[in-house]
């Protein structure tokens, strides 16, 4: 028996890198899994890819940061997939700049993306979710959650804005079984060549990264993975993380 048979999961940001490795994973474990991205030759690769190997996979396009449009692709998910067990909100993007080269619509976008994004996907999750009495939402922030980065004053602010809009949730879906686990990455490679041996103690792959929100997925459901951060091995931590 899978882990996750029976399940449905519905990903974000699931047309390429972590996202991609992410439905992969969870549909390997057995769960019918829905990829929302921004509609496009990518998304469609990416299911015919789920598809082929044998899994229930199906597009529900949509951009992240618009409301009608997240709603639409959510119903659409609840009402093809057996059911809404999961949620991974992974959907995002890193850019940078010093804060007085930071222009408004770079902090906008940020802003939107990282954080309005995953906000909306939750808000239109969570009837779904109640309703099955139980659940998991994973979401992927990353270091620049926990500590402050110089020259990434905007990614920064939106991912800790993920993880107060994460950690409150937490607390609101604790009477509902609904569980919460936020996973804070460091140093992904997620696209480019292979990594050669003299880095392979500094990048983390996509797909170990999607293990870990498989493990927090196939729990027993009286357990809950809170806050993890997971970075390679020969990187470092700021001592304010300690």
């Amino acid at each position: 028996m899978k882990l996750l048979q029976g399940r449905g999961a519905l990903i974000t940001g699931a047309s390429r890198g972590l996202g991609r490795a992410i439905a992969r994973a969870l549909a390997r474990e057995g769960a019918a899994v829905a990829c929302m991205a921004r509609p496009g030759d990518e998304l469609t690769r990416a299911v015919e890819e789920l598809t082929s190997s044998g899994a229930q996979a199906i597009a529900v396009p949509a951009d992240i940061t618009i409301e009608d449009q997240v709603a639409h692709a959510i119903q659409t998910a609840i009402s093809k997939l057996p059911n809404l067990d999961i949620l991974v909100l992974n959907a995002g993007t890193w850019q940078g700049a010093p804060i007085v080269e930071t222009s408004e619509s770079l902090w906008d976008s940020l802003i939107d993306l990282n954080l309005k994004g995953a906000f909306l996907a939750l808000k239109h999750s969570i009837p779904a979710l109640k309703s099955r009495g139980s659940g998991t939402v994973v979401g992927i922030a990353s270091l620049g959650a926990l500590v402050g980065q110089p020259g990434s004053a905007a990614y920064a602010a939106s991912k800790w804005g993920l993880r107060g809009l994460l950690e409150s949730a937490a607390l609101e879906l604790k009477p509902h079984r609904i569980r919460v686990t936020v996973v804070y990455p460091h140093n992904i490679h997620s696209s480019g060549p292979a990594i050669d041996a003299a880095e392979r103690d500094r990048k983390i792959e996509p797909e170990e990264i999607a293990d870990l929100v498989t493990l927090a997925c196939s729990a027993p459901s009286h357990v809950a993975i809170g806050n993890v951060t997971i970075l390679p091995i020969a990187s470092g931590i700021r001592d304010s993380m300690r």
